[in-house]
Parts: structure tokens; sequence; C-alpha cells
């Protein structure tokens, strides 16, 4: 799940408050089943549902079928908010709240700039 969310080990340790070398090991299965208290702090690291994670650690029931089955479906994160609503870290320096305006900013023209140039692609096709 830390892979397709896009998150380094480190970086999920820096979210989540688990060490790295926990998840580490988790990962390559040189641990047990992680407990309900790393599996919530976990959760918030990859901004994921803690239900989610103790389904899949077995310590809920699904009623669907079992997470091993089913592909992991990440569902799309707003991250204007998530800018927003969150304190972030970047290469250990915590942002302040005009550090994370100007990455949203600069987002904002990034991503204007590229529905710009597709706008006459579609406007070609129509």
């Amino acid at each position: 799940m830390r892979k397709l969310k896009g998150f380094t080990i480190r970086e999920l340790a820096d979210r989540s408050g688990v060490s790295a070398a926990y998840i580490s090991q988790l990962e390559n299965g040189n641990r047990g089943v992680p407990s309900p208290d790393v599996l919530m702090k976990l959760s918030e690291g990859l901004n994921t549902s803690y239900s989610e994670l103790m389904e899949i650690a077995g310590y809920l029931e699904s009623s669907q079928a079992s997470p091993t089955d089913q592909p992991f479906q990440s569902n799309p994160v707003n991250l204007r908010r998530f800018l927003r609503e969150n304190d972030l870290m970047f290469d250990g320096f915590v942002l302040t709240q005009e550090d994370k305006e100007w990455i949203e900013r600069m987002l904002t023209v990034l991503f204007w700039k590229d529905r710009q140039q597709q706008k006459p692609e579609e406007d070609a096709a129509n």
C-alpha cells in the first residue's frame, strides 16, 4: 500500500511516527502482524482508513471478499485540502503555512499550464 501511495519508507515513517526499520521489517515479512496502535499510526501516515488496515491485518472480518483477493484501489486525495489541513515535512523540515501556500500556488500554475496546452487539442477535435 505504501508503494501504491507513492511514499518511501522514510516518508511513511515521518508521516506516521512508526520507525523506518519497523516498516521495512513488516514489508519484508520479518515481523508479525502489527498491533492495532501501530495500524492506527500507519493509517494516518498512509491517509487511508484504519478499518481497512485492520481488515488486511486480520483483526476485522470483511463483509466483502478478502483483501488479498482484491487489488488495492486508492481513492484520490484532494491535494489542495491535504496541503491546507495537514502538518507536512519535506527533507526533514517542517513546512510553514507560507511554504504550503507557495507549494499550492506553484501547483496551480503547473496544472493551469497543462490545461491550457490540452485545450487547443480538445478544440481541434471538436
